[in-house]
C-alpha cells in the first residue's frame, strides 16, 4: 500500500518547481553542499562520485525524471529486489513529497528541500544495489563463527566465501542517467533464475493462511482410515499445494490424500510411507514462519555467487544429498551422493574436475591415522591386513602395529608412517574418483559401502563426497577426454586392478553448495541444516547479530551415532 500511495505523489508532486521560482542551479548548490553535509556512512563515497561524475546536478527531480523516479520507487517496494521489506528511507521520501506538495516548506527552503530529495533517493539506490549485490549478512561474523566450531566443538568447518564488491559506477550511472533502473538491477541479480524461484516460494508462503494444528496421537493414519484428523490433514496440505484444491475435504484417508502425504514427505525428506505418524505430524505442524525464514537465509546465500555458473558443470548440494550435472542450464544428470558427517563436514568450494582414477588407492591421511585408524587398531589388531591397507615408511613397506602408533593419537607430531589402501572391492574410494585438487583432500568418489546411498540422512564420510551409480558420470565425463575409451577398454582397464588416470581436455567446474531450499518440477523442496550454517548465517544478520554461536545440545542427529570408523 505504502508503495502505491507514493506513486501518486510521484505523479502529482513533480509539477512546478520548477517554475520560474526556483531553478536547477540553485538546487545543484544544495546539492554540492548537502553531499558532503548529509550522507554518512559506507555509502557516502559512492553517493559522492556519482555526483561529482553527473557535474553535481539532480538526478531524480523535475519533468524529465519522473518516470525514473517512479521506476526507483517501484522498484524500493519489489519483492525481487526488496525481498526483506527494508524500507530504504521511503518514509523520508514520502514526507517531502508530501511537505513540498502541501506547500508546507517556505520558498527560500524549497532548493534545500528539493535537493535533500534528490540525495536521499540516490542514497535509496545506492543502498538497494548494495542490498541485491552483498546482501546485509556479515560474512566475516558467519567465519569467525565457522572458525570457532573447531575449538569448541573440534568440528573442521569450511567454507570459501568472497562477497562481492560495490558494483562499477559507469553502469549505475548510466542507469539512472538513462531511466534504465529495472535492466539495470535485474542484471545484478545473483543465481538468478535460483533467486527468481526463491523469490516466488517467499511470495507464496507469505500468502499462506496459518497452518491448521493437527493432534499429535500414537496411531499411524494410513489409507482407508476415517478420523477428523485426515479433514484436519487435508486442510493442512491444500495449503501448501500437496493436496488439490478441488479434492473433497472429509474424514477419509483416500488415494488422494495418499500421493498428497507421498509428495510432502519427498519435498522434506521424511521417510516415504504414504502414511501420517508422529514423524510426519511434527513437520506438518512446523509454523510457516519457519519455511519463510528458511527461504529468506537461502536468498541471502545466493549473493555469495555469480548471476550463473558455467555452461556446463557440477553443482553439488551438501544438505540434499544430491549430485546434478548441468549442460547448457539444463539438468542431465542427478545422483544420490554421501557427504561428510556433522562432525566433519564436507568443505564448500568450487574447482574443477580434471582427471578420473580407475582402480584407485587411497592414502589415508595424518589426521584421519589419528582419529580413526589408531583406535581402529587398538581393537582390532588385524584391521590393515583385512581391509588391504599397507604400511609405508618412505618407499619402504613396513610392519606396524598399534603400539607403535600409540603415541601418536593426541600427539600434533604427524605420524611417520603412511597409510595406502591398495585397489579392489573393498576399497573404501571403489572403483572410481573423480579428481579436483584442492587443499581440503575433498573429491567425488565411488564408495565399498553403497548401502549408505540408501539412507535418510546421508552424513557418514570424513569430508569426501559418495557418488550413487559413479560409472554414469564417469560416461558423462568420458565425453571430455582425450582419447576415445569403448566399455570394452573401460571392463579391460577395472579388471587389471592397476590404477590408471584418465585426463578430461576440457576441466568441468564443480560447485559445492549450501542450500536447504530449492524449487524442483514445480515442487518446494525444504532440507534440514544439517551442518546449522542456516542458524548461524541467520544470527548474523544485520538487526539479529549474536556474537557468538553455539551448538545445540539436541541435534537432529547425535555425533555419536552418526560416526562411522575410518570412512572417507
Amino acid at each position: 500500500m505504502r508503495f502505491f500511495t507514493l506513486l501518486i505523489f510521484l505523479l502529482f508532486t513533480l509539477n512546478p518547481l520548477y517554475g520560474e521560482i526556483l531553478s536547477m542551479e540553485s538546487i545543484a548548490a544544495h546539492l554540492q553542499k548537502g553531499v558532503q553535509t548529509r550522507i554518512t556512512g559506507q555509502n557516502k563515497p559512492i553517493i559522492q562520485d556519482i555526483y561529482s561524475k553527473t557535474g553535481d546536478k539532480p538526478l531524480w527531480i523535475g519533468n524529465k525524471n519522473r518516470t525514473k523516479t517512479s521506476l526507483l520507487i517501484q522498484a524500493l517496494n519489489d519483492p525481487l529486489f526488496n525481498y526483506k521489506n527494508k524500507s530504504f528511507d521511503q518514509r523520508s521520501i514520502k514526507h517531502l513529497f508530501y511537505q513540498l506538495d502541501n506547500g508546507e516548506i517556505s520558498q527560500e527552503k524549497q532548493a534545500s528541500a528539493y535537493a535533500k530529495l534528490d540525495l536521499v533517493l540516490t542514497s535509496s539506490f545506492v543502498r538497494l544495489v548494495r542490498f541485491i549485490v552483498q546482501g546485509d549478512v556479515d560474512w566475516n561474523l558467519v567465519q569467525e563463527k565457522l572458525n570457532s566450531l573447531e575449538q569448541s566443538d573440534d568440528i573442521t568447518a569450511r567454507w570459501e566465501m568472497e562477497p562481492k564488491a560495490f558494483p562499477d559506477l559507469d553502469a549505475l550511472i548510466s542507469a539512472i542517467e538513462n531511466g534504465t533502473i529495472y535492466e539495470y538491477l535485474t542484471s545484478l541479480l545473483p543465481m538468478e533464475k535460483r533467486y527468481r524461484n526463491l523469490v516466488k516460494l517467499l511470495h507464496d508462503y507469505r500468502m499462506m493462511d496459518k497452518f491448521p494444528k493437527i493432534k499429535y496421537s500414537n496411531e499411524t493414519l494410513k489409507l482407508g482410515d476415517r478420523s477428523s484428523r485426515v479433514e484436519e490433514i487435508k486442510k493442512r496440505l491444500q495449503i501448501t499445494g500437496d493436496y488439490p484444491k478441488n479434492a473433497p475435504i472429509d474424514r477419509k484417508f483416500d488415494e488422494t490424500l495418499k500421493r498428497a502425504v507421498i509428495t510432502y514427505q519427498k519435498r522434506y525428506l521424511i521417510k516415504v510411507t504414504g502414511m501420517v505418524d508422529k514423524t510426519t505430524t511434527y513437520y506438518l505442524n512446523l509454523p510457516a514462519k519457519s519455511n519463510i525464514q528458511a527461504i529468506i537465509t537461502n536468498l541471502d546465500k545466493t549473493k555469495l555467487y555469480p548471476k550463473q555458473f558455467e555452461d556446463e558443470y557440477i553443482e553439488v548440494n551438501i544438505p540434499d544429498f544430491n549430485l546434478r550435472y548441468y549442460r547448457d542450464h539444463e539438468m542431465v544428470m542427478k545422483k544420490g551422493i554421501v557427504v561428510g558427517r556433522i562432525d566433519r563436514p564436507t568443505p564448500l568450494f568450487s574447482s574443477t574436475i580434471r582427471y578420473m582414477v580407475l582402480n584407485p588407492t587411497w592414502t589415508i591421511t595424518d589426521n584421519l591415522v589419528k582419529r580413526d585408524l589408531i583406535p581402529v587398531l587398538k581393537e582390532n589388531p588385524m584391521y590393515l591386513e583385512e581391509n588391504n591397507i599397507h604400511a609405508f615408511q618412505g618407499k619402504k613397506e613396513v610392519e606396524v602395529t598399534y603400539e607403535m602408533l600409540a603415541p601418536y593419537e593426541k600427539s600434533e607430531e604427524r605420524v611417520p608412517y603412511r597409510f595406502v589402501q591398495f585397489p579392489g572391492d573393498n576399497n573404501a574410494l571403489g572403483r572410481v574418483k573423480f579428481m579436483f585438487p584442492n587443499k581440503y583432500d575433498v573429491y567425488l568418489h565411488d564408495t565399498d559401502n553403497k548401502s549408505l546411498l540408501s539412507r535418510r540422512y546421508k552424513i557418514y564420510s570424513s569430508g569426501c563426497m559418495r557418488v550413487e551409480k559413479p560409472f554414469d558420470l564417469m560416461n558423462r565425463l568420458l565425453e571430455h577426454t582425450w582419447k576415445r575409451y569403448s566399455q570394452e577398454k573401460i571392463d579391460e582397464i577395472l579388471a587389471s586392478n592397476e590404477p590408471t588416470t584418465i585426463y578430461l581436455k576440457r576441466q568441468i567446474p564443480v560447485h559445492i553448495l549450501y542450500f536447504t531450499v530449492y524449487e524442483e518440477d514445480g515442487l518446494a523442496y525444504f532440507k534440514n541444516d544439517i551442518y546449522l550454517y542456516d542458524k548461524i548465517i541467520e544470527e548474523s544478520v544485520v538487526g539479529n547479530k549474536k556474537p557468538t554461536f553455539t551448538i545445540p545440545q539436541k541435534r537432529m542427529i547425535s555425533v555419536k551415532k552418526n560416526a562411522q570408523p575410518l570412512s572417507n
